[in-house]
């Protein structure tokens, strides 16, 4: 939800320091520990030679080569090729035809190219493609040991598994952080007093509501069959998503009036850190993300951020680990 700060109503904000909340830790099990340690041998077991027909999964080394009418087809031939079957690298009609064959052996397929295919000349018609199957690898499993945690970086295997239960109770911790902060600031939302908008409200409920029939009409489902399996109403789901529309317009209200009332600001550094981190979480270049995400809207994400963090820092929280 996207308000010109300039249109937004003016905020008496109620209490927000001091909130009493409940903060949930999910605690990290052994069991967790174990299964990623030991996909971790799977993620770095080392594909060798097997003399095995190919299959998913498998690491193949290939010449591939097209003809039409016995001509070859140019800039179709490509040597010594190693991919991962199973994995898209290969287009589908070549990965059918490697299933199967052995390491030494040559074969042809034929393929029909599209109607429509980007090369007119190739247009509908039907080539041959040659392979040769020079290697095909299999993944061997790695004992999870010393010797493989050291491959790692590990001394031992009982520092790596160390490691890993850090890192998963550092996401936990991350993740408890999380709710609470978008919980109290929900509570700081709806204690403050502002005269909102019916109508915007009443246009965001529409606008999710639409989206909502849209996507049923996609699943070929109608509003009145996934109003029976909810056992509810149109009329009931409109206000929940109206109810949801207040909630988020409350807590927009919110993060403004909070980092006003406590000079809560944003640097030029900060929004550049965050753009660096939203890359390197999506593996994506960041000149993309900036493509995508004005620094107002990086920036107004960050003030959010840093309010949530503010409102726990200020606020009386017990924290309790959950059962296993």
């Amino acid at each position: 939800m996207e308000q010109n700060a300039n249109a937004l109503p003016k905020v008496t904000l109620g209490q927000y320091k001091g909130l009493e909340f409940t903060r949930r830790v999910r605690p990290v099990s052994e069991k967790a520990v174990e299964l990623e340690a030991s996909n971790l041998t799977r993620t770095h077991a080392p594909f060798l030679p097997v003399e095995l027909p190919a299959a998913r999964g498998m690491r193949v080394t290939l010449d591939f080569e097209g003809f039409m009418d016995g001509a070859p087809i140019p800039d179709s031939r490509m040597e010594n090729v190693t991919v991962v079957l199973g994995t898209g690298q290969l287009m589908p009609a070549a990965e059918d035809a490697v299933y199967g064959h052995k390491a030494g052996e040559s074969f042809r397929f034929d393929f029909t190219y599209p109607a429509e295919f980007r090369v007119p000349e190739l247009s509908g018609k039907t080539a041959q493609f040659a392979i040769t199957l020079h290697t095909v690898e299999q993944k061997q499993p790695v004992p999870l040991d010393d010797a493989f945690a050291k491959t790692l970086g590990f001394d031992t295997v009982d520092a790596l598994k160390e490691s890993i239960r850090e890192k998963k109770r550092r996401s936990h911790e991350a993740n408890a952080d999380r709710i609470a902060g978008a919980a109290l600031l929900g509570m700081a939302g709806a204690n403050l007093t502002a005269e909102l908008d019916n109508a915007i409200l009443d246009q965001n409920a529409d606008h999710d509501m639409n989206a909502l029939r849209e996507r049923l009409r996609r699943s070929k489902m109608t509003m009145e069959l996934y109003c029976k399996a909810g056992q509810t109403t149109p009329d009931e789901v409109r206000a929940a998503f109206r109810r949801d529309a207040e909630r988020k317009m409350r807590s927009l209200l919110a993060v403004r009036a909070i980092a006003e009332a406590e000079q809560i600001t944003v640097s030029n550094a900060e929004v550049d850190a965050e753009y660096a981190r939203l890359a390197k979480l999506h593996d994506t270049p960041e000149a993309e993300i900036r493509n995508v995400l004005s620094r107002d809207a990086v920036a107004s994400a960050v003030t959010t951020q840093k309010v949530q963090r503010f409102l726990i820092d200020h606020a009386n929280i017990t924290s309790v680990v959950e059962k296993e």
